[in-house]
């Protein structure tokens, strides 16, 4: 048996969603699976038998009771994920469906598709969800193939020489200010270092403020050594048009997250985040009812909390930048597959 992943292609170098499928299947390949890349390009107008040509041209190297892990989205429009869900079961191969993020939980207006999502889950023999609450609002939905949780993501480094962070009394914060919008609109009087991208809609007509600082992008590495100088890390949504981002972030697994892990930062968090009991459980960081809670705590921490959260977030940033969760989950999806099917 061989064992295959999906890694998704024609999405900007600036795509979280492009980066984290690149950083799994990077550890899926150290594990011994082949990948299968997934070009993102339109398909409403493919012929059946174009879209199956072009399937089967994925597909070219999978066999008979071989395994796949699809990554989705594939952001490809669901007829494709369909099809290739369907053409994998046809040709008896062991599917993995690992959801990353969930369409019709993402954008209210696609909420009527879920059960084409859950039709098409069914036909896995596993699936991989973000969370539990994820997991459970699929089954309230219909979904009867077996789960299992991913937990969180890593983030892989060319180099280990991080140091431990300096109390600093200032939040950084990943994330593009059309998405946030808290961001572009900080009152507090604590600074925020926004890393966002450069030159595109998110930051043109954008400008510092007294407490907010555009920090623009940074690439990887460079960015990581960045935010290890100090301060927290701040994971946070907020609803906007046609996107309910808090009830979704209390089911989807963040990839900043781990980005500020790697980097060896404490971690500030909306409560009722996804890896809310990871936070709590593991001390690496504090749980925030509100952002005037967030700047309050910020202010009032005491250098020697800040050390003890830092030597907590050090030991788990070791394990997130050597693909410890990504390896863990493989081997349970094996265990799975291959000891309980």
């Amino acid at each position: 048996m061989k064992k295959f992943i999906t890694n998704l292609y024609g999405h900007s170098f600036f795509s979280t969603a492009r980066n984290a499928q690149f950083m799994f299947t990077k550890i899926a390949k150290d594990q011994g699976y082949i990948e299968l890349p997934v070009p993102t390009n339109g398909t409403l107008n493919d012929s059946d038998s174009e879209l199956k040509a072009r399937i089967d041209t994925i597909l070219g190297r999978v066999s008979k009771d071989d395994l796949i892990i699809l990554q989705t989205p594939t952001w490809n429009n669901f007829e494709f994920e369909e099809a290739l869900i369907n053409r994998i079961k046809e040709l008896n191969i062991k599917l993995i469906v690992f959801i990353q993020d969930l369409i019709p939980l993402m954008f209210e207006n696609n909420y009527y598709l879920m059960p084409r999502f859950i039709e098409a889950y069914d036909k896995a023999d596993l699936v991989i969800v973000p969370s539990e609450k994820m997991g459970n609002k699929l089954l309230s939905e219909g979904l009867t193939t077996p789960y299992i949780v991913q937990g969180i993501w890593d983030h892989y480094t060319r180099t280990n020489d991080f140091k431990l962070p300096t109390f600093k009394r200032e939040i950084n914060f990943i994330g593009n200010f059309i998405r946030f919008p808290f961001s572009i609109n900080w009152d507090k009087d604590i600074d925020l270092n926004v890393y966002c991208r450069p030159n595109g809609p998110d930051d043109t007509t954008v400008r510092s403020t007294e407490h907010m600082n555009v920090k623009g992008y940074m690439e990887d590495e460079l960015l990581l050594h960045e935010l290890n100088n100090g301060g927290f890390g701040l994971v946070w949504s907020e609803d906007i048009d046609n996107q309910a981002e808090r009830e979704y972030s209390t089911m989807n697994a963040s990839y900043k997250f781990s980005t500020y892990l790697a980097a060896g930062i404490p971690i500030i968090v909306n409560k009722g985040l996804a890896k809310q009991k990871f936070v709590e459980k593991y001390g690496i960081g504090y749980v925030a009812d509100s952002l005037d809670d967030v700047a309050e705590y910020v202010k009032n921490i005491t250098n020697d909390e800040y050390n003890v959260m830092a030597q907590n977030t050090k030991n788990v940033s070791a394990l997130v930048r050597s693909g410890f969760f990504a390896k863990k989950l493989l081997l349970e999806v094996e265990e799975q597959i291959l000891l309980e099917h």
